[in-house]
């Protein structure tokens, strides 16, 4: 699909409110099944769906997407969400600036301060929160599998990062019950 038939549908989903599904063959979670809610240039930003259940949102690169699929499965997917109430209890998607990775960080925080960011060329999957956003890199401090804090944080360059996810059930439940920072 060429990368302006991607652009096409998936404003044509935000504008609707449509169900897709994005294809990202080169990341570790290649296929999306989400309703776009804003873009920038190089930015998307969509609500993420398991077994009909919104699990909150995420940012990913459009480099990224080969595909954007709306069809059979996606409309039968909408249909029943709508059938089950669940398409209108969906929270008004949250305003975040998207012009870049710098700007979605700092508008994550306050609004969202945990958040799970990937980097899937060098193998990244983090849970935590940003601590100092810098020109090239940020400051993230995270937390392992057993809710212990990890005793140094990380700096992560910008050009690392390919995807961020917060307001995700995991994220929202874990953290009622991690150890609380020093």
């Amino acid at each position: 699909m060429e990368i302006s038939e991607v652009i096409e549908t998936i404003d044509k989903a935000i504008a609707g409110r449509l169900v897709l599904s994005l294809e990202r063959p080169e990341m570790a979670e290649t296929e999306l099944l989400c309703i776009p809610v804003a873009r920038s240039d190089d930015l998307l930003l969509v609500h993420i769906f398991y077994d009909f259940y919104p699990d909150g949102y995420r940012i990913i690169r459009l480099e990224d997407v080969y595909t954007a699929i709306r069809e059979g499965s996606e409309e039968f997917f909408e249909q029943v969400i709508r059938a089950e109430g669940v398409y209108n209890r969906l929270k008004s998607p949250p305003a975040i600036d998207l012009t870049g990775w710098q700007n979605v960080l700092h508008s994550l925080r306050g609004q969202y301060d945990y958040c799970i960011i990937e980097c899937d060329e060098v193998d990244d999957f983090l849970i935590g929160k940003t601590m100092e956003l810098g020109e090239w890199d940020f400051t993230f401090w995270y937390f392992d599998a057993t809710g212990r804090w990890d005793e140094e944080m990380d700096v992560v360059d910008y050009e690392d990062l390919t995807a961020i996810s917060f307001d995700d059930n995991y994220t929202n439940t874990i953290i009622k019950y991690i150890q609380k920072p020093q």
